[in-house]
């Protein structure tokens, strides 16, 4: 906003009269002597414009290059840029030029408009003076006594304008392109001069960043830099896109790279709905045990940043406690109050979402002990009582295995295994931890006995149904004659590799289905979760062309009658012409061997591997008496 204070004309032009002679001599011959034929051209050149003589040539000597780092009075700067950041109390200027930023190829918009609108907030004196104390960006006329005057400057006005630190430090570099240099933007500096650009209305060079850099440069190794910078330049949309793709990759992510996030920015990122932990494969359980170890990895790079910040601060350099930080457990052998942080880096409002049950509901076995020891930090936290409760889950994954041993391997050789997490509890804290994994081994022993005896309990059921099925083929084969079909073929089928192990083995031809006389059925006795059942295997019409045959299991009365129960259908073959069933529906059906599919949720993982007819020529009587009349 341009302030002139009352009789600015008549100053105007006092000021002028003070001029020397010689001076408006020197200006006037430079103006008129001036050649920009082409200006586009020459204002992304940085603006060479070299008096001309009398032939036309250009005079030696006589060069006159637009450059903001030059003398502002060599390079007759005629507007001061002051960017206050903060860091320093009176700013810093650049000496710029109107013809530039205003009306150059690479022209501010911001500065165009404060310039094209000075007429229009010209104020008195007193506003002037008043409104020099706010905090805002605007446009003044400098005053006899200006500090820019003192840094030898011919600049009438000046521009303030408040910039975040992280973006002041690239102003050069955003000078440097409005003056025609050529820019090479890197990770570092997109953020800053995405800002600087918007901010100044340089609207190619925001479209240039916008819409072609920052696009295929972001990605997962560089997306924690554009976080962090786009978080403090206050630029959300940049932020919130980093964040998704930290979140969608979270589980591939390298934690040094989110060191430097912030934790604010952390608890951002872990409730996104975005979120991928890439766990152990169990759904909501893997990714929340994959997330508590990117996590407690997380908080011990961000501890190990307090702590050397501390060090330097201090004087001191304690590399072992560095490095002891960054482990899960330390055989340092340091001391409790050695490795004790008297502050943490973390507050209990960010540790207590960090970890909050709704994110985090199982805790990996490996960090348990680290979130219970680094829990004790935070009262409030720990004090929470329930199922959900940090400290419940910490107890709970402490009841592993992977937990019990390495904490019973520390019990029983303490002196060449130490567990540091473990010998800094306090001792109300060490028996309840012991306590609860006394429970958890206990719960642990049971759950093996159960696990033995149902393997136990398969294996008989496995072996019974072998026998039965054993039983059943030698009977068939041996009345093979007697129950010949009409077309002279004792038909079996073998199904091998589906997960029903019981469904696995020799099925025998038992006739045609009571409801369709047409279709022929498979069956085979076996015991399953000790309860006879028959597992048959049989085709159903699939459409007026097609036919599809399914394996299901129906129970049966220790006689080996059968219930009338419906049959629960467990795997599905893929469909075939119906053209390829015999006329009689028996003997020139066709099975498919492969390409099974599970039945919805009633099968097991995997579908049977193979599925294949035997066909058994039977022994004719004329044979038989053949061989008996060869006979000596």
């Amino acid at each position: 906003m341009i302030n002139i204070p009352e009789g600015a004309k008549e100053a105007a032009l006092e000021a002028a009269e003070e001029l020397s002679k010689e001076t408006r001599k020197v200006f006037n011959n430079f103006v008129s002597q001036v050649s920009c034929t082409d200006n586009f051209n020459a204002l992304q050149q940085g603006l060479d414009c070299t008096p001309l003589d009398a032939s036309g040539s250009k005079q030696r000597g006589g060069d006159v290059t637009l450059d903001w780092r030059s003398d502002p009075f060599i390079s007759m700067s005629d507007l001061t840029l002051v960017i206050y950041d903060g860091s320093t109390q009176g700013g810093v200027y650049y000496h710029v030029h109107t013809l530039l930023l205003a009306y150059g190829g690479r022209k501010s918009g911001f500065i165009a408009e404060q310039i094209k609108n000075s007429s229009n907030r010209i104020s008195n004196k007193n506003n002037s003076m008043a409104s020099s104390n706010k905090k805002s960006s605007g446009i003044y006329r400098q005053e006899s006594d200006n500090s820019a005057r003192s840094q030898n400057s011919n600049a009438e006005y000046k521009v303030d304008i408040y910039l975040p630190t992280l973006a002041s430090q690239h102003t050069p570099l955003f000078l440097d392109y409005i003056y025609g240099s050529t820019l090479k933007l890197t990770t570092q500096t997109a953020s800053s001069l995405r800002y600087l650009s918007n901010r100044f209305d340089v609207r190619d060079l925001h479209k240039e960043i916008t819409t072609k850099f920052i696009p295929s440069d972001l990605e997962i190794n560089t997306a924690s830099m554009y976080c962090i910078h786009s978080d403090i330049l206050k630029d959300f949309e940049l932020r919130d896109k980093s964040i998704r793709i930290i979140a969608e990759k979270f589980g591939s992510v390298n934690v040094k790279l989110l060191k430097d996030i912030i934790p604010k920015l952390m608890r951002s990122i872990i409730s996104c709905d975005r979120l991928d932990c890439n766990g152990d494969g169990s759904g909501t359980n893997g990714g929340s045990i994959g997330l508590s170890e990117k996590v407690a990895e997380y908080i011990r790079f961000r501890d190990a940043i307090s702590l050397t910040k501390d060090t330097v601060s201090s004087g001191k350099n304690d590399v072992n406690r560095e490095a002891s930080l960054l482990s899960p457990t330390s055989n340092s052998g340091q001391t409790d109050q050695d490795t004790k942080q008297s502050t943490p880096s973390i507050s209990d409002e960010d540790f207590y979402w960090l970890t909050h049950v709704q994110y985090m509901p199982r805790i990996s076995p490996k960090e348990a002990l680290f979130y219970y020891n680094y829990g004790s930090q935070y009262t409030q936290v720990m004090a929470e009582v329930g199922s959900g409760s940090l400290k419940s889950r910490c107890l709970v994954a402490n009841c592993d295995i992977i937990a019990l041993e390495k904490l019973t391997t520390h019990l029983e050789y303490s002196e060449h295994n130490k567990l540091e997490l473990y010998s800094e509890l306090e001792m109300k804290n060490k028996v309840e931890l012991l306590e609860s994994t006394l429970v958890g081994a206990r719960k642990l022993l049971s759950k093996k006995d159960e696990e033995y005896k149902v393997r136990n309990e398969e294996d008989r059921d496995v072996q019974a149904s072998n026998e039965m099925m054993y039983k059943n083929n030698r009977e068939s084969s041996s009345a093979a004659a007697a129950v010949s079909n009409s077309d002279g073929v004792m038909m079996k089928v073998v199904v091998l590799g589906s997960g029903v192990e019981h469904a696995n083995g020799l099925y025998i031809y038992k006739g045609y289905a009571s409801t369709s006389p047409s279709n022929i059925v498979y069956k085979k006795e076996a015991i399953w979760n000790q309860q006879p059942v028959t597992f048959l295997l049989y085709p159903t019409q699939s459409g007026q062309f097609y036919t599809q045959y399914k394996l299901g299991v129906r129970s049966s009365n220790n006689d080996g009658k059968q219930k009338n129960e419906r049959i629960k259908v467990l795997y599905n073959s893929p469909t075939v012409m119906s053209s390829s069933m015999g006329t009689d529906g028996s003997s020139g059906g066709v099975i498919p061997e492969q390409a099974w599919e599970v039945e919805n949720e009633e099968g097991l993982q995997p579908a049977p591997q193979f599925v294949g007819r035997i066909e058994q020529p039977q022994a004719s009587r004329s044979w038989k008496e053949g061989m008996k009349h060869s006979l000596p």
